[in-house]
């Protein structure tokens, strides 16, 4: 079983959203990630979905491009990004797949979960305080970030407490827990002291020289999986719970 991962999917359905705006690299995408993750992706496999998954404004509005993740090969686990609009509480989401006999969806959210032999655990992510842009407002929802990811860890320390499979551990995040720079945050902290192998990120659109090499710090690969940066091909990040990227040596 192997573990995937992709994000900033951006799928619009039912949404007047072309992607194409942003550049031509975004050329049907849709179509380009459809291609590739069938020819990578195997039914036994699990995809790591980091978020910006779909431009709807609701669950109603966001069937289409579950329907068509749900479709694709394999397991998926979503995350919430901060364009994820529709996303709504875990038992609404989980009430609304079973409606709509979506049954290779899973969400993550204050927990933590095993796939493909690894420990999973994350949360979206914020803004970092070390951003000039930083507001006051963007201060309350990292503090509820930080609460979250803490929630994760505590779900994912019972997970290995219960299980001890000493299999690799990720988390995934929609926003990186650390600059652009390489400065750390109180997010990459908690990763940290939690002993994360890997830390899967997105979120960004723009090139930025240091999130491109893959970075470790403090002990973690950060790597960056928004679909435009990796070809709109989902990364392999291991097979039965050894990791196929790197987590040894310097970044």
């Amino acid at each position: 079983m192997k573990l995937f991962a992709l994000a900033d999917l951006h799928l619009a359905g039912l949404v007047d959203k072309p992607m194409h705006i942003f550049g031509p690299r975004w050329e049907r995408h849709a179509d380009r990630i459809a291609t590739n993750w069938e020819e990578e992706v195997g039914p036994d496999d699990t995809v790591l979905v980091g978020g910006d998954i779909s431009w709807a404004n609701s669950l109603e509005e966001a069937l289409p491009d579950l329907t068509l993740i749900d479709a694709l090969p394999g397991k998926k686990v979503l995350l919430k990004g901060n364009h994820d609009y529709w996303w709504t509480t875990i038992r609404k989401l989980e009430a609304f797949c079973k409606q709509e006999a979506l049954t290779t969806l899973r969400f993550l959210r204050n927990d933590a979960l095993v796939a493909a032999g690894f420990y999973i655990c994350g949360t979206r992510g914020w803004m970092l305080p070390s951003d000039e842009e930083f507001s006051a407002r963007d201060q309350k929802i990292y503090k509820r970030e930080i609460v979250r990811l803490e929630l994760s860890i505590r779900a994912l320390k019972r997970l290995r407490k219960e299980e001890d499979r000493g299999a690799g551990t990720v988390a995934l995040m929609h926003y990186p827990p650390i600059s652009e720079q390489g400065a750390g945050s109180s997010l990459s902290d908690l990763l940290k002291a939690a002993g994360i192998e890997v830390c899967l990120f997105a979120h960004i659109h723009h090139d930025v020289p240091f999130y491109d090499s893959r970075p470790q710090i403090d002990g973690i690969r950060y790597i960056m999986v928004a679909s435009d940066q990796v070809g709109f091909r989902p990364l392999l990040v291991g097979e039965d719970g050894l990791f196929a990227v790197t987590t040894q040596g310097e970044g």
